[in-house]
């Protein structure tokens, strides 16, 4: 994908709090897709008739949302570098403004 094309598929939310510019992508790869769903197996088991068991729901779920921002988020103000440690840092409300615009991509394409 070249940049031009992979620009045309990017959003950008300005945050209600700090005001940065956060890009999103609006659409993902099938392999960044399966980061995603892999990412809450890190607490599960198979269980004794197959069933998958989740060993830590919390975990999970975190796991899964922190996969999301490490493949939606493209930058905040501009910059690529640690955009979830940056996004755990900010306020509340800016930090749920990015992931619900992420929540919102994922339904438009789902």
């Amino acid at each position: 994908m070249n940049e031009e094309t992979n620009t045309q598929h990017q959003k950008e939310i300005t945050l209600p709090i700090s005001k940065q510019k956060v890009v999103i992508k609006t659409m993902i790869t099938g392999a960044e897709r399966e980061i995603i769903e892999t990412a809450p197996t890190k607490f599960s088991r198979v269980g004794e008739r197959g069933e998958v068991v989740i060993t830590d729901i919390a975990k999970a779920t975190l796991a899964e949302k922190h996969a999301l921002i490490d493949v939606y988020v493209v930058s905040i103000e501009g910059s690529p570098t640690s955009c979830r440690e940056r996004l755990l840092k900010m306020y509340e409300d800016d930090y749920n403004t990015v992931v619900q615009a992420i929540e919102d991509v994922q339904k438009k394409t789902n």
